[in-house]
């Protein structure tokens, strides 16, 4: 009776272990999640969580078919977060969808608004994730504060020096950076341009943010503006710059302004690839209150970009950045602008090298619809480089983060 009574009593202790060890190694996680799991056997799957089934094992869509695991051979993920604010955090992972991330620390569980995330290390059966971290990411490293000229919605991060061959630029908060064009500022022609976020919204990895952008320049060469909206003058002996001269004076430089509103967001990719994003905006300038000159001496018929009391200085556009890679983006724009002119390579490089680096407005043909597009590539972490299909073709940069 005593041996039937003991073994009665193994029976359901060995039942409670085996429960106990059941219960202990259910997945975490939701379906439709992305997800990296690492194997005792050191497998290592990454795709979509289809379905958590009731015995514990996980079908996975991985790219080269679905896989069923059992759940005892996934090795246990844990994170450690660092925010914006200085917090860490470190402990099991408890779940986790495209906006938030549930830990289970030593002193209770947490949850984790990824937009507040500023680094986030993975570890599996105690060991850190080391080849997929380089393949699968959150959030692409570069986030575009332009669109080949165009402003985006986002500004410099804070105590970031940016310097290009033709400018630079200083983020002095999240809301809020400075540019100046290095080449107009050799030209006598002090300028600023500041960028100011009047409104930001963080949903997790998703960012929304409208913002406006103002440029001044203190000695304007505003003949090369007013340029940019005349059709060819075909007047035999005189050049577009004799033109322009005659119509509204040599050694024409003002004060001059331009201001832009813009709307952007960004995006997580549902792959966990990186981000997608989408901005537009609208650019006026002072010409925009200017009558234009539409006779001269020696054509009553000057046409272009103008009417009769006013020029069309505006120019509207939209485009998106698309992360590639952790270090390439994708960029495509369109824009409407009757101020714009195409150029090609070989006119996009004379000008520059013929007018000391600052671009003359009236060479190319105005074309006031068009687009464009091309990609960025970051090196390393200070070095971007850019390739486009117009003017001016190639960028390159330095961004120095904690300067």
């Amino acid at each position: 009776m005593k041996s039937t009574k003991l073994l009665l009593l193994i029976s359901i202790l060995f039942s409670v272990q085996l429960l106990s060890v059941e219960v202990d190694s259910l997945f975490l996680g939701n379906v439709g999640q992305y997800r990296t799991l690492y194997l005792k056997n050191d497998n290592i799957f990454y795709g979509e969580i289809l379905k958590i089934n009731e015995d514990g094992s996980v079908q996975i869509d991985t790219k080269e078919g679905i896989l069923t695991i059992p759940c005892s051979e996934i090795l246990e993920e844990t994170l450690k977060v660092k925010k914006n604010n200085g917090t860490t955090y470190s402990g099991k992972l408890l779940g986790e969808d495209e906006v938030f991330i549930d830990i289970e620390t030593d002193y209770g569980n947490v949850t984790v608004n990824k937009g507040d995330i500023k680094d986030l290390k993975r570890f599996f059966g105690g060991k850190r994730e080391k080849v997929i971290q380089q393949k699968i990411f959150f959030a692409g490293e570069e986030q575009i504060t332009d669109l080949f000229g165009d402003p985006t919605a986002f500004v410099l991060p804070p105590y970031a020096f940016y310097i290009s061959g033709f400018s630079m630029g200083y983020g002095f908060s999240n809301r809020f950076h400075l540019y100046s064009k290095i080449t107009n500022n050799l030209n006598e022609d002090l300028n600023l341009s500041c960028r100011y976020i009047l409104f930001k919204k963080n949903i997790g990895a998703k960012k929304v943010h409208f913002a406006t952008q103002v440029k001044i320049f203190s000695n304007h060469d505003m003949n090369k503006e007013y340029g940019k909206y005349y059709d060819e003058c075909d007047i035999d002996g005189s050049s577009d710059d004799d033109v322009m001269d005659e119509l509204y004076g040599k050694d024409n430089r003002q004060f001059y302004w331009e201001a832009s509103f813009i709307y952007s967001f960004r995006n997580p990719l549902k792959s966990g690839r990186g981000n997608w994003g989408f901005h537009t905006g609208v650019t006026i300038d002072q010409l925009l209150f200017e009558k234009p000159v539409t006779q001269s001496e020696y054509s009553d018929n000057l046409e272009g970009g103008f009417s009769d009391s006013q020029f069309h200085s505006y120019r509207v556009y939209a485009g998106f950045d698309y992360d590639l890679s952790k270090r390439i983006k994708f960029i495509s724009l369109v824009f409407y602008d009757p101020g714009n002119r195409y150029q090609t390579l070989g006119e996009s490089i004379a000008n520059y090298f013929t007018n000391s680096f600052v671009q003359d407005g009236h060479v190319g043909e105005r074309k006031p619809l068009d687009f464009d597009f091309g990609i960025t590539f970051t090196p390393n972490e200070t070095l971007r480089i850019g390739f486009h299909f117009q003017n001016p073709f190639l960028t390159v940069y330095w961004k120095f983060l904690d300067y």
